[in-house]
């Protein structure tokens, strides 16, 4: 048995081959390349046998080589893969279940019958170019794949670089993986080729995921629990990331922003507990979302701009301000603009770095603690900490549009360790407490809207009564929800407190 650790990047950039072998002679690094054609078909049983104990099952011909593999278990957490394999050469191209050792197997698995029922799936076909580097005391590979997947008359392009360990520190790789970051546009790649056709043989091209930023912690102290948290998060940014590759567009790129958000949080909860590394990390990412700092923006213009939104046909009175909307919206960045940001070494280099951070598990950035600290009783500190926060900017009395929108990023702050803590509680109190809070963040939204249209209402110089009046309408039942779902979110028991 051997167990893979590797690194896997989906790659955007052309001459691949020729910008590695710069880039590893730039560093006067020592490497052996080679350059193989690898032809897979891939095997399971009608009703994914396999595949739901998380099995990957090949067989593999190479230079007249027939070899028989199988992958278990194992796991990815940001682009790093580690799962245990078996490997058997074969005579023929079926693959032979009981020549892989029984202790793979459970006792529930009947492997007769599970032979008796393979079938054939999928098959990956390309070329691999590999270059076999010595760094320091250990060896690392790497690989580009150039291909296909194929099913039932179907493709999807293989376009990806593997890092692999072969031998030596884990660190090594990370730090090879810096090297191709400067030359190469690329991203994390949490699928792997058998994942992609299974996807395929289902005829479905997408993620079933959903972005999920509610945290599990279950870690026994302040350190496990922050570095669960992170590997969550970092999970969540690639299924998000997944998401608006497929479907390029603001609202796809929305989850993104948010997970890098959530991200950032948890360091700004923690902060007292780590060093200058942690704080570094947490200003990296900072200076990263401010470039989307036009996503809020431009979300709501183009939910103004749209022909089926809810305001389109009332802005249609105003030909002018429809033509301003216009203008507006062109000074957002392209959707391929924002895709070479999510495949640049900027990018890639703060994944990795959270990617070492939760593979160290937290040891390079978090101060040694002289006392054991009780986690759940953190949680209600930073908890109410953040309500009271919000709390002392509320005036008792009615707040005006201006005073709603300033408290956008507190409410979503209050929200954002709710996500960190929640769970640690009763969930039926914390999803009551949390609905109010929820509606307001829904309603500064449209406000948020409102407020555009209002901006640019006072640039026209004659802009029609109907159209002031509707929107003076809308903004005065808005204001009146908003107050409606503020007594009711200030008037409860915190349900950290219960």
């Amino acid at each position: 048995m051997n167990t893979e650790i590797e690194l896997k990047y989906l790659v955007l950039s052309q001459d691949v081959e020729a910008t590695i072998t710069s880039l590893l002679n730039a560093k006067k690094l020592t490497f052996e390349k080679n350059e193989k054609l690898l032809s897979n078909c891939y095997f399971d049983t009608p009703d994914l046998a396999l595949r739901k104990k998380d099995y990957g099952l090949r067989v593999r011909g190479c230079n007249g080589h027939i070899e028989q593999t199988i992958k278990t278990a194992g796991s990815v957490v940001g682009g790093l893969h580690q799962r245990p394999e078996y490997n058997i050469e074969i005579q023929n191209s079926f693959p032979d279940l009981s020549l892989f050792p029984t202790n793979i197997w459970s006792q529930e698995d009947n492997v007769t019958q599970l032979q008796e029922q393979l079938i054939a799936l999928f098959d990956t076909d390309f070329t691999r170019i590999t270059w076999l580097v010595e760094f320091q005391n250990s060896k690392v590979e790497f690989a580009f794949d150039c291909g296909t997947i194929s099913s039932d008359g179907q493709e999807l392009e293989i376009s990806e670089i593997e890092l692999e360990l072969v031998s030596g520190s884990v660190e090594h790789l990370f730090a090879l993986a810096r090297v191709i970051f400067s030359g190469l546009l690329l991203r994390p790649g949490i699928k792997s080729k058998a994942a992609r056709g299974y996807s395929l043989w289902h005829k479905k091209n997408q993620l079933d995921e959903n972005t999920n930023l509610q945290i599990d912690s279950s870690g026994k102290d302040l350190k496990e629990n922050f570095t669960q948290g992170i590997s969550h998060c970092l999970q969540q940014l690639h299924l998000a990331i997944e998401h608006y590759i497929e479907q390029p567009s603001y609202e796809h790129l929305e989850p993104v922003i948010d997970v890098l958000v959530m991200l950032r949080h948890g360091f700004w909860l923690f902060d007292l507990r780590l060093n200058e590394k942690g704080h570094e990390i947490r200003e990296q990412l900072s200076l990263f979302i401010q470039l989307f700092d036009w996503l809020d923006s431009a979300i709501y213009l183009r939910e103004l701009m749209n022909k089926t939104g809810n305001y389109r046909k009332k802005l249609d009175l105003s030909e002018q301000l429809i033509e301003q909307l216009r203008i507006e919206k062109q000074r957002f960045p392209e959707q391929s603009h924002v895709i070479e940001l999510i495949h640049s070494e900027r990018f890639n280099t703060i994944q990795l770095t959270l990617l070492e951070l939760i593979c160290s598990k937290a040891e390079d950035v978090f101060t040694p603690l002289t006392t054991e600290v009780d986690y759940r009783q953190y949680a209600k500190e930073k908890l109410s900490a953040s309500l009271n926060d919000l709390l002392s900017v509320l005036p008792e009395k009615n707040l005006t549009i201006e005073q709603y929108l300033a408290l956008r990023k507190l409410v979503k702050r209050s929200l954002l360790t709710g996500g960190w803590f929640g769970l640690l509680f009763d969930a039926q109190l914390r999803d009551q407490f949390r609905m109010p809070w929820l509606d307001i963040q829904q309603g500064l939204g449209e406000l948020r809207s409102l407020w555009i249209i209002h901006q640019q209402l006072e640039r026209l110089e004659d802009a029609p009564k109907k159209l002031i009046s509707w929107h003076q309408s809308k903004l005065d039942n808005l204001l009146l929800a908003l107050e409606h779902s503020r007594q009711s979110a200030t008037t409860q028991q915190p349900y950290w407190l219960e």
